[in-house]
């Protein structure tokens, strides 16, 4: 299992979206009605670099962790 600190992400909070610097594979959020869903939710939609050998999934686990520390909540900021 790969370890990711969230310094290795760029977090757009307005877009919903968190890109991982090295591979460049980005990840965007869905809103949801209240911060309970939002938290349980493991919804995303990513764009893929093939070339990146690594799991999908535990990528998109610690972009999501990423997201949440970095201030992403779930609905767009007004």
């Amino acid at each position: 299992m790969r370890v990711f600190s969230p310094n290795d992400f760029d977090i757009n909070l307005p877009e919903r979206r968190v890109v991982h610097k090295a591979s460049g594979i980005w990840f965007s959020f869905y809103e949801y009605l209240n911060e309970g869903d939002w938290l349980k939710s493991d919804s995303v939609i990513y764009r893929d670099n093939p070339g990146w050998n690594g799991d999908r999934m535990e990528l998109a686990m610690a972009a999501k962790q990423a997201a949440v520390s970095g201030g992403m909540h779930a609905q767009k900021p007004a």
